[in-house]
């Protein structure tokens, strides 16, 4: 079920049963997370809600679970709330799909949360931006990038915290390096 060497990431691999139960809650927590921020109109694209738990699935469990975590919750999201709209839908897999997988192959290497967490931000933003070139969506690619900063601070903030939360009260401290 689970290998490791030390406490996180917890490699889950597709024969156990706690992949799929942790795959699943992090896709519901990245389907409501989005939902309680549009009933308080902060938008999806500016605050990012969805890619924190795409990340921390892949940091805490390793690539396979970030991986259907962030292949399954924009299609999730879509299907209850049609959020991200349609247009953007296709790019929005791919970013997330790419987030969870870098960032768990990263820190199955062994490299540190910055490390693994800033690399895998870049890989997920180039594929959307190779996407959206190669597929020619929106008239201004760019505006994406720039109307997120403030999700990108959020991710950079809220991630380690809650990894440093983790490991200072559930997982033995000793066995975990950021």
């Amino acid at each position: 079920m689970t290998t490791q060497t030390k406490a996180l990431p917890k490699i889950l691999t597709f024969s156990g049963a706690k992949y799929y139960i942790f795959s699943l809650v992090f896709v519901g927590l990245s389907v409501a997370t989005p939902a309680i921020f549009h009933q308080f109109n902060l938008t999806g694209p500016k605050f990012l809600p969805m890619h924190i738990f795409v990340l921390l699935a892949g940091i805490l469990f390793g690539w396979r679970t970030g991986l259907l975590v962030g292949l399954l919750s924009p299609l999730m999201s879509y299907g209850i709330t049609h959020l991200p709209p349609m247009v953007i839908l296709p790019e929005t897999i791919l970013e997330l799909s790419v987030y969870g997988l870098a960032v768990g192959l990263l820190r199955e290497k062994g490299l540190n949360i910055w490390v693994s967490l800033i690399s895998a931000m870049v890989l997920g933003r180039v594929a959307r931006l190779a996407f959206i070139f190669i597929a020619g969506n929106q008239a201004n690619p760019w505006a994406f990038i720039q109307m997120s900063w403030l999700g990108i601070a959020l991710q950079l903030a809220l991630i380690p915290t809650i990894i440093y939360l983790l490991q200072k009260f559930v997982f033995k401290k000793s066995e975990t390096k950021i």
